[in-house]
């Protein structure tokens, strides 16, 4: 069964790399570049899991976030949270509202996020 996983980033360039080692892993992979964008596509599209960077525009990912654990029909999609906001508080906050992972960005390659979603979703 192949994965489906939306990845959540507003810059570009991180998209198309995240997007291609994910798509190269197997993975069914869509994005979106917006809160807003975001929103939409988990409630439209069943995914099962979501890396969500927390700096968007339109909604952040603590709204995304929030509304994917409020709606009965989402609130079981796996979440990782993927920002370089690391502050003990953003971790905090995004575990508070039912996060299931915070990786900071800067700390993985995008190959060890791979590798960790994959372990995730066993």
């Amino acid at each position: 069964m192949i994965k489906k996983i939306l990845i959540v980033e507003d810059d570009p360039m991180l998209v198309e790399i995240y997007s291609k080692k994910f798509i190269s892993d197997g993975f069914d992979t869509d994005t979106a570049i917006s809160g807003a964008e975001a929103e939409k596509k988990i409630l439209a599209g069943k995914f099962d899991l979501v890396l969500l960077d927390l700096v968007l525009p339109e909604a952040d990912g603590f709204e995304v976030l929030k509304k994917i654990k409020e709606d009965p029909a989402v609130r079981d999609t796996k979440v990782v949270v993927f920002s370089n906001l690391s502050q003990q508080e953003d971790k905090e906050k995004a575990a508070l509202l039912g996060a299931d992972d915070f990786l900071t960005k800067s700390d993985y390659t995008p190959g060890e996020i791979v590798e960790h979603v994959k372990e995730m979703l066993k």
